[in-house]
This record gives structure tokens, C-alpha cells and sequence, in this order.
């Protein structure tokens, strides 16, 4: 009888014949699903925070079904209109100090030091 193994970075069953086999310096032995698990362990990042591995998808939590995507949808836009009304009333502020000039806009220091000159 074949023996089934899963991967040791994302949880995944692994089907016989497939997959990688990857034996460390103390000879500890890992299986890879695919290329893609057993990179990213090399890489040393760490599986639950990575949404494609099971303990990633474990650690976000259950999914929320009971708001249909359309109320989501309604929820976001009502959001980003309250940021989009606070914009416009800091820009209107912005307007009232169009009479004081910017720091670029100042006259240069040599053209004062000839006026002062003369």
C-alpha cells in the first residue's frame, strides 16, 4: 500500500508519486507539495502568514457569510463618500491662503542684497 503524506509547510495531501522530498543537514525530512511550498520555506517565511497555505487560511478566521456581497459593496462606498467630504473640507482651507506665497515662491536672498546696496 502506497503511504500518503502531507506537505510539511502548507498541510496539503500529497499524491503519491508527487511532490518533493527534502532532507536537511541533520537529517530531518521534509515533503513539499510543489516547488512553490518548498521555496518559500528556504526563503524562511512562515506559513500562517501566507493566505494559499492551511494555517494561513486557519489563522484569518471563519468567512463571513451571513452579509450578502452586495451590502458590503453598499457599506465600502458610504466610507470612502465621508473620507471624500473631509478632502474637500481641507482643500477649502487650503484656498483662504492663497494671498501668503510658498516657500519657493520667496524672493531669493541675492536679489535682496543688491536692493540693499543701492
Amino acid at each position: 500500500m502506497v503511504e500518503k503524506r502531507t506537505c510539511d509547510y502548507t498541510g496539503e495531501d500529497i499524491e503519491p508519486g508527487t511532490g518533493i522530498m527534502y532532507v536537511q543537514n541533520d537529517g530531518t525530512v521534509l515533503h513539499f507539495a510543489s516547488a512553490k511550498a518548498e521555496k518559500n520555506y528556504k526563503l524562511g517565511r512562515e506559513p500562517r502568514d501566507l493566505e494559499w497555505t492551511e494555517a494561513g487560511r486557519a489563522g484569518k478566521g471563519p468567512a463571513e457569510t451571513d452579509t450578502p456581497a452586495a451590502e458590503e459593496a453598499d457599506e465600502d462606498e458610504t466610507v470612502e463618500a465621508g473620507e471624500d467630504e473631509d478632502l474637500e473640507a481641507e482643500t477649502d482651507v487650503d484656498d483662504e491662503d492663497e494671498d501668503v506665497p510658498a516657500g519657493d515662491e520667496s524672493v531669493d536672498e541675492t536679489e535682496e542684497l543688491e536692493e540693499s546696496e543701492a
